[in-house]
């Protein structure tokens, strides 16, 4: 039987706590609820790292939250932060005008990869818009205007049809 679950949280690993948070408070008006230090023993068994301090801010959207977490030892070597990564996790922000958003943050010298995309008259994604930029880590951040079917109550009717075939989806781009 399936557990009941929402989603809550998406923990972002930065490297500069302070630099993160002043972003998503600059990009999207995001506060901490609270900041912790976690350290000793527990902390190294509970993410089965070696020994460290973490320092994590969660800072809460709608009913989801931001867990941003800097690292004490940091770990060596360069990260590709490249979205065809095994591992790699990115959010996606819902927004009710991408174009005003798009417009405010390029004003404010924020770097996106594209102008809004709109994703066309068919399919699921009929009629939504998304565009991506990245965080001051590296780490990608999408903002789509969802069309019907991209709004939660058409992702779960879409689902619970339970008739997606992996071998023939539908094609974008």
């Amino acid at each position: 039987m399936a557990i009941s679950a929402v989603f809550h949280h998406v923990g972002i690993t930065v490297s500069n706590l302070e630099r993160s948070v002043k972003w998503y408070r600059e990009v999207f008006g995001l506060e901490p609820a609270f900041a912790l230090e976690v350290g000793g023993e527990g902390a190294g068994r509970t993410l089965r790292l070696p020994p460290h301090i973490h320092r994590t801010v969660v800072m809460p959207i709608g009913d989801f939250a931001i867990e941003l977490l800097e690292f004490e030892p940091t770990r060596g070597g360069p990260n590709q932060m490249r979205q065809d990564d095994v591992g790699y996790v990115y959010i996606c922000f819902a927004v009710d005008n991408i174009e005003e958003v798009y417009q405010r943050l390029t004003a404010l010298g924020h770097d996106f990869h594209t102008e809004p995309l709109y994703a066309g008259e068919e399919g699921q994604i009929a009629g939504s818009k998304f565009c991506v930029m990245r965080d001051p880590d590296g780490k990608t951040i999408e903002f789509v205007q969802c069309g019907p079917g991209m709004r939660s109550a058409g992702l779960h009717a879409a689902a619970a049809r339970k008739d997606v075939d992996l071998k023939n989806p539908q094609v974008f781009g």
